[in-house]
């Protein structure tokens, strides 16, 4: 029996290795099984939202009592006008070179020449005068052009909002996949912030008005000043110029 023990000892020693060694860290392994466990549980959370949002998709009605009818814009019915007209059809599409409004608008004579003739003070009186009605004409034409392209792109903006609208009530499910949601969520956006910068053009617009308005306001109230100061400082004066000026008219008068 020990013989046999022997051969069996030497066989062994004598033959090729070919074996490896088994390396086993039970921390890492631990570790690792937490890690596996933790990301089952995550996945289960994350399916049961997703079984229950399907649940829930299934079991709403149809979704086409939640859309809403498209709000008309409305526009000038520029044929009713004789002679209005042609401004109200740049009001209701664009009037970009004013060509429309100046159809409407009284002529604004230039004084040409005449001003030389002047004293620099009433020229310039009179040159800020006109100032005034061309600062005025710029902004109202400006301002028209800007409500006429507003109308003309509301029917553009209207499609996108009517395109988005269906998507949002249609019941197919790669409708309401997550990338789709998120594409509707930027599309809405992206349609809310053209909606605004429209919004603000038109605002920057009404301000322009209403600084025109102001500036004439202004000079008819500086206008009205100049003349109460000239009154208060040359009255006396020119009164009695006036006087001495009809007396001696009536002691130099003459029957014809």
């Amino acid at each position: 029996m020990r013989i046999v023990t022997l051969t069996a000892i030497f066989t062994v020693l004598s033959a090729p290795a070919r074996a490896q060694w088994v390396v086993h860290d039970p921390g890492n392994f631990a570790q690792a099984l937490v890690i596996a466990e933790r990301t089952l549980r995550e996945y289960e959370t994350l399916l049961g939202q997703y079984e229950t949002i399907m649940r829930m998709g299934r079991s709403l009605p149809s979704l086409e009592g939640y859309r809403l009818p498209s709000v008309a814009t409305g526009s000038h019915d520029a044929g009713r006008w004789e002679y209005g007209g042609p401004w109200l059809r740049g009001l209701n599409a664009g009037d970009p070179d004013g060509s429309s409004f100046w159809r409407t608008a009284r002529r604004l004579e230039r004084p040409g020449a005449s001003l030389e003739a002047l004293p620099p003070a009433a020229r310039r009186a009179i040159e800020q005068a006109y100032a005034t009605v061309e600062i005025t004409d710029s902004v109202a034409m400006m301002g028209g052009h800007q409500v006429g392209a507003i109308r003309a792109y509301a029917g553009r903006l209207q499609h996108a909002i009517d395109g988005l609208e269906s998507d949002v009530l249609n019941t197919l499910p790669r409708f309401h996949e997550i990338t789709t949601i998120l594409d509707k969520v930027a599309g809405g956006e992206l349609i809310g912030r053209r909606q605004d910068m429209a919004t603000n053009q038109l605002l920057s617009h009404a301000l322009e008005q209403l600084l025109a308005r102001s500036k004439r306001l202004r000079d008819t109230e500086v206008a009205t000043m100049n003349m109460r100061l000239a009154g208060m400082r040359d009255g006396r004066a020119a009164g009695a110029s006036i006087v001495r000026g009809a007396a001696n008219d009536l002691r130099t008068w003459r029957q014809p």
